[in-house]
């Protein structure tokens, strides 16, 4: 072999060794999509097969490569423009080969984007993605921006939900764009300046909105063991964790996830100096709906402030939340009539059209078989009566008010097992006199308890007066009402058996101009009120309220009705309808007509 072919060898090897380098160097700068990878393999096998046939062209092709590659390097280096970058369109880039395999779409050359999936250990402010998605609509619109901000979800979760206002120092952020942890603090009373941490919020970012998942105790003494994050609890619930320290105790809290509401709380009792571990038992009330979290809670020796917050997600499931009625029942041209829960439309007529007047304000009794009503039976007369929701149409009398008085709102509440004697359902009803200039009293609260026993408040003159329709507590003793005493008014608690005046003492601590009461089955007093810019519906006890859901508008409430398991319907005076299944936002229904009161 002569020497001019061995350097021409050499000289060959070396052009191609740089051409496969560049070569290689320009494919790893392209990302392939979609199936492409698939593709550049088949190319690949296919080239290796053409290897042979191709290489004695490599050094003709050379020569033209090293040209361009000049002149790309030149046009770099050179931009008459005084800009350093590629001008593509001058390089001098040779023609890409045709090939017999089709182009790649932009769906190929793009690289696909993971589907991001909701936590599954959400708290709050939300805790399924479509509540998220309906937020997202309209946060474009400036519709609560804190819930897009790490740190103000987490302090609004502390001081609102978990009600622990103390708690309002950010001592660290750590975040990332997917994750964040938010460390919280207090200053103890009496101690020094210096805010102390007490609880670090972890959250995850979903779509626009950061979406707390628990919290853990900043110095990882507070942890609960059991049960894990996201369990079914049943009550009573155990809970249990590690001990540490000398002398310590806490409490454990069953919450709702996205309301203040607090279920049932249990305590440890003392454990430390050595206890391997601590443990409550927690008995807790029907849930409102499927989510809650479980907190734990060690207080300060020093001012019993909070000094370890500790939270996880809970999960009630469908026997323990809110599972909403198939059909709810109102008037529809006069008759009662049974509705879808879904969508408001109307399913049939439960009662005939009487010539006397038309039905209204339907109730469902707690067993579901009968729905009462008011009938009217022409000029200044009406009765109560019930019929059964199977649709039989047969009407059976209840009650019926003095004569020169109608009925304007009632209660019935069915004998329980514990009722001496009840072998009917205790009735509460309202009555207005037709003319009330010429009648005394105007008004009376007529009350006959499960024994048959009756008890009259009589009202002298309106105002004091009750609106909407009074309500039986569990007891078969007590009746609220939302008695109007001017411009504005309270829930009033009145005795069954006893007491005269018109205005009793306060059932609940609350106050408003209009409201619509009743009770759920755990014996809360739920309220919906009007607040000015919108519906609130909330539990009111004789220690405060809690907010559940509001309504956008500033129409008055007309009845507020609440399933066996949590489920809501509300009603307002312009004949609009909302279902509230427990969670989220409340559902707007469509009915054909206005429905003035609803019921299930």
């Amino acid at each position: 072999m002569s020497p001019n072919r061995d350097m021409n060898d050499d000289r060959d090897a070396r052009i191609e060794e740089l051409l496969r380098s560049s070569l290689h160097e320009e494919a790893d700068t392209v990302v392939p999509a979609g199936d492409g990878l698939s593709k550049i393999q088949r190319r690949v096998s296919a080239g290796r097969a053409r290897q042979r046939w191709l290489r004695p062209s490599l050094a003709l092709g050379s020569a033209a490569v090293v040209v361009a590659a000049g002149l790309g390097v030149y046009t770099l280096t050179n931009n008459t423009n005084g800009n350093d970058r590629l001008d593509t369109a001058n390089s001098g880039s040779p023609t890409p080969p045709a090939s017999d395999s089709p182009s790649p779409t932009p769906s190929e050359t793009t690289v696909p984007v993971a589907d991001p999936k909701f936590p599954k250990l959400a708290i709050f402010p939300f805790t399924n993605a479509a509540d998220e998605k309906t937020w997202e609509s309209q946060y474009a619109a400036g519709h609560s921006p804190w819930e897009a901000d790490a740190t103000a979800v987490a302090t609004a979760w502390v001081d609102n939900i978990l009600q622990q206002p103390t708690v309002n120092q950010v001592i660290q952020k750590s975040p990332t764009p997917t994750t964040a942890a938010i460390t919280l603090g207090r200053v103890i009373q009496g101690g020094s300046a210096t805010p102390v941490s007490v609880t670090t919020v972890q959250l995850v970012k979903f779509g626009n909105a950061w979406i707390v998942v628990g919290a853990d105790d900043p110095n990882s003494f507070l942890t609960i063991a059991s049960p894990a994050p996201g369990a079914l609890a049943n009550s009573p619930l155990t809970v249990t964790g590690p001990g540490f320290g000398a002398d310590e105790a806490a409490q454990v809290d069953v919450r709702d996830a996205t309301t203040p509401a607090s279920y049932g709380v249990g305590h440890t009792g003392s454990f430390g100096a050595g206890t391997p571990t601590w443990s409550a038992s927690v008995s807790f009330s029907q849930p409102t709906g499927p989510d809650g979290v479980l907190v734990a809670l060690e207080p300060s020796a020093v001012d019993g402030g909070p000094q370890r917050i500790v939270a996880q997600q809970l999960q009630f499931g469908e026997a323990s939340g809110s599972s909403t009625p198939q059909y709810f029942y109102a008037v529809k041209n006069g008759r009662v009539t049974k509705f879808h829960s879904s969508d408001g439309s109307a399913v049939s007529y439960l009662t005939d059209a009487q010539p006397g007047g038309g039905a209204s304000d339907p109730q469902v009794n707690a067993n579901g078989g009968l729905v009462y009503f008011l009938q009217g039976a022409g000029t200044c007369a009406n009765a109560l009566e019930s019929v059964t929701t199977g649709g039989s149409h047969a009407v059976q009398s209840v009650a019926s008010p003095d004569a020169g008085y109608v009925i304007a709102g009632y209660s019935v509440l069915d004998p329980n097992a514990s009722a001496q004697g009840g072998a009917s359902p205790a009735v509460a009803y309202y009555e207005q006199a037709c003319d009330s200039a010429a009648t005394s009293p105007q008004a009376k609260l007529v009350m006959r308890n499960w024994s048959g026993n009756t008890h009259t408040v009589n009202f002298p003159s309106e105002p004091p007066a009750i609106q909407n329709d009074p309500v039986w507590e569990q007891d078969g003793v007590h009746v609220d009402a939302f008695e109007r005493t001017g411009n504005s008014g309270y829930i009033a608690r009145f005795n069954a058996t006893s007491g005269s005046s018109p205005m009793p003492p306060q059932a609940c601590q609350f106050q408003g101009f209009m409201a619509a009461v009743t009770v759920d089955g755990t014996g809360r007093l739920v309220v919906a009120t009007q607040t000015g810019n919108s519906i609130e519906v909330l539990h009111c006890s004789s220690t405060g309220q809690q907010s559940v859901f509001t309504i956008p508008g500033n129409n008055s409430p007309s009845s507020v009705s609440v399933s066996a398991d949590g489920a809501v319907l509300v009603s307002d005076q312009a004949g609009d309808v909302w279902r509230w299944d427990g969670s989220g936002q409340p559902t707007q229904l469509s009915p054909s007509v206005p429905l003035d009161r609803v019921t299930w």
